[in-house]
């Protein structure tokens, strides 16, 4: 009797065993696989690349290119203000790359990135005579990056610059314009551009120029033929700086460098760029432009 009574025992603790198993949850084919074929390598560089990540730092970064030290650059005819963006477009491990855009040039550059303090050391090609060295430390709290860079070439009426930048993303946006405001002197920014070799100054009025968009509207004769030279100038190269242009010509760079908030600089050539409404009106202001003294003797206000 004692038999038959363990033996019942033993099934019956067989049994709830094999129902317990089939309540397990089972790993799926696909997970099987995964751990088959997924490496501890291939667990910590997917750890490394979400720890690491550094794509809240690229973009761009812009603001004043100041000189550092005043010494000499009156007598060299160095600038003492431009406006600089500098593109963070790369960062691996260690290393990080972007390239920068001031004053009608756009060069590369490369280096060292320390991770922990974010600092970067990086040197442009060295084929340019204005290439140099920059060394920032980036913020991306504040979404700024503050450093200095310098100039292979200590000759250069500035061989030295300072920048704290704000990031900024770039948009083509044809509606910027000049805003008009009373209490600011757009020709305050014109008088400090001008060319010293040859003194051209030509004010502007800008409650008129404000008035007109060559980016947006098909100018007419009679909006053009009543602006003096300045005033075409500008509103023509308002195109251009709409479209991140570089300018190279002093007094346009020093002009949208210093006087005009939204502009950045991004490349240095856009004629790509440029919508056929655009082009069409550049043509029609050129025009104007070259026999701007004549037009405006006989049509001025």
């Amino acid at each position: 009797m004692k038999k038959i009574i363990l033996l019942i025992i033993a099934i019956t603790i067989f049994s709830c065993k094999k129902e317990e198993k089939k309540h397990e949850v089972l790993p799926n084919k696909e997970e099987i696989n995964k751990a088959e074929t997924e490496t501890p390598d291939d667990v910590s560089k997917k750890q490394e690349t979400v720890s690491d990540s550094n794509s809240n730092l690229l973009g761009f970064y812009v603001g004043a290119f100041i000189t550092s030290s005043y010494e000499d650059v009156h007598k060299k005819k160095g600038s003492y203000h431009n406006r600089i963006n500098i593109s963070v477009d790369r960062i691996q491990n260690d290393s990080l790359y972007g390239h920068s855009v001031v004053a009608g040039n756009s060069r590369p550059f490369k280096g060292s990135f320390d991770k922990a303090t974010l600092f970067a050391k990086v040197t442009e090609p060295g084929d340019d005579k204005y290439d140099g060295v920059f060394e920032f430390t980036l913020y991306p709290e504040k979404n700024k990056i503050k450093g200095v860079w310098i100039a292979n070439n200590n000759q250069l009426a500035v061989p030295k610059r300072k920048y704290d930048l704000d990031k900024k993303e770039f948009e083509y946006n044809a509606g910027l314009n000049l805003h008009f405001d009373e209490e600011y002197d757009y020709n305050l920014s014109l008088h400090n551009s001008q060319d010293e070799e040859n003194g051209e100054f030509e004010s502007i009025d800008p409650s008129i120029i404000s008035k007109l968009n060559a980016s947006s509207q098909e100018l007419t004769n009679q909006d053009v033929e009543n602006l003096n030279k300045g005033e075409l100038e500008i509103l023509r190269n308002l195109i251009y700086a709409r479209h991140g242009y570089s300018f190279k010509n002093r007094k346009m760079r020093y002009f949208f460098d210093v006087a005009i908030d939204w502009y950045i600089p991004v490349s240095t050539d856009v004629r790509k760029e440029l919508t056929s409404l655009e082009n069409k009106n550049i043509e029609l202001i050129k025009r104007y432009e070259q026999h701007a003294k004549r037009y405006y003797d006989y049509f001025g206000r």
